[in-house]
């Protein structure tokens, strides 16, 4: 759009108030589409006030629309208006492409960690199980900073991953969900590991089975210079190396089971713990810095000490029913008579069975604790294409009079990337 040669006539018409006044409304009246043109690549209606907020630019993207289109037309237009709202475009980029698709292939490894005191034998147990170095494949597809995926492990691990991301020009907001199953955990007792698995057959005919639910949330304080979404989701591009203060919250749900009948040992070995759920809300602060030693390339890491200010454990004992291989219940004082060698033939016997019955819940007091959140992430921008590799690590701990334990996931992702 060519600018409009407005000066001459002000000097010729100076003395004529009325032309003046016209002249004005039209200049007014153009400026907005001025700005437009000069930023074409944002794709939104811009404010002719500097007044004017966020909530008002989408109100005016959805005037005019059909009705039942109207909010569709507001949350588009918001979600565009709150990614560049604050930003400097001398620093942070918007591509013209709006929506994006990735192919993602992760790398993941989740270990839990279970321990308990036999005090009055002197014995400490500790279980370790963990997914393996579980790899898997899905596609994410987004809209600017927001996105939905799906992975699922390959191979002989099990194991899938639904998130969901949607960043703005000063926060980021990411939801996990993960499951895995853990048949082969590593049970040492005083230190020492107590048995080596020799075969696929020796798996356990019930895994343990772990599900997450962890949500975290960032807002960056200096988000007219650094852009956390050009680092993690490249609906952004950084132009020049910056760095931020971040103030991060972080919410994480899981829940353990390991309760079925065939896992009766470890049960017992918990102390008749077979399931545990553990929630944990966090709040921290730390600093993160978008390092661009080339154009296209960029290479983030960010820090975040955390505390957890809500830290709950719920833990479910259960008893054990043994009966003998014809089905006739074994009661206590039974196997109590019972010799050693006897109560030895009687457990390994094929046809005898163990039961695990009459499940109760404990509930821990809150028990603040800290923690640690990091995050790297190296990216490269092509016109259309992008190429991202990213990772993170978590620690939560967890623990009651009964069992404790800590549950550490380090992810690494790659993810090809196309905008249109």
């Amino acid at each position: 759009m060519k600018r409009l040669a407005v000066s001459p006539f002000l000097c010729i018409f100076a003395d004529m108030k009325a032309i003046k006044t016209k002249i004005a409304i039209v200049l007014f009246t153009l400026m907005p589409l001025s700005a437009a043109a000069q930023n074409v690549s944002i794709n939104l209606p811009l404010p002719a006030e500097k007044s004017k907020g966020i909530l008002s630019v989408a109100a005016d993207g959805a005037k005019g629309k059909p009705v039942l289109l109207q909010p569709l037309f507001f949350l588009k237009t918001l979600i565009d208006s709150s990614a560049v709202s604050t930003i400097d475009r001398n620093w942070i980029e918007q591509p013209k492409q709006e929506l994006s698709v990735e192919a993602r292939t992760t790398i993941n490894q989740s270990t839990l960690k279970m321990e308990t005191s036999w005090d009055e034998d002197d014995i400490r147990m500790v279980s370790k199980s963990n997914n393996g170095l579980s790899t898997s494949v899905g596609l994410w597809l987004g809209y600017r900073g927001y996105g939905l995926g799906f992975s699922k492990e390959l191979g002989r691990t099990t194991g899938s991953t639904f998130s969901f991301g949607a960043t703005g020009g000063r926060y980021g907001i990411n939801l996990r969900i993960s499951t895995y199953k853990s048949d082969r955990p590593d049970i040492y007792i005083n230190g020492e590991k107590a048995f080596e698995y020799e075969s696929d057959n020796d798996r356990m005919e019930d895994p343990i089975k772990v599900r997450t639910f962890f949500l975290d949330g960032y807002y960056i304080l200096n988000g007219k210079y650094f852009s956390y979404a050009a680092a993690y989701d490249n609906s952004l591009i950084q132009r020049h190396s910056a760095g931020s203060f971040v103030v991060g919250g972080m919410y994480c749900h899981s829940r353990v089971d390991y309760s079925a009948d065939s896992n009766w040992p470890l049960t017992m070995m918990m102390k008749n713990v077979g399931k545990v759920k553990f929630t944990q809300g966090s709040i921290g602060i730390g600093y993160a810095y978008n390092w661009v030693p080339a154009r296209g390339l960029l290479i983030n890491a960010m820090a975040m000490p955390m505390f957890t200010f809500y830290n709950r454990t719920s833990k479910y004992l259960y008893d054990f029913n043994l009966y003998h291989p014809k089905g006739v219940e074994v009661d206590r004082e039974e196997l109590a008579e019972m010799t050693e060698d006897e109560l030895v033939d009687f457990l390994y016997d094929p046809d005898t069975y163990i039961g695990v019955t009459n499940e109760q819940e404990q509930k821990t007091g809150n028990k603040p604790k800290f923690n640690f959140d990091a995050r790297l992430s190296v990216t490269y921008n092509w016109d259309r294409w992008y190429l991202r590799a990213s990772g993170h690590y978590n620690m939560f701990r967890y623990g009651s009079d009964l069992v404790s334990g800590r549950m550490t996931d380090w992810t690494a992702y790659a993810a090809l990337g196309f905008r249109f």
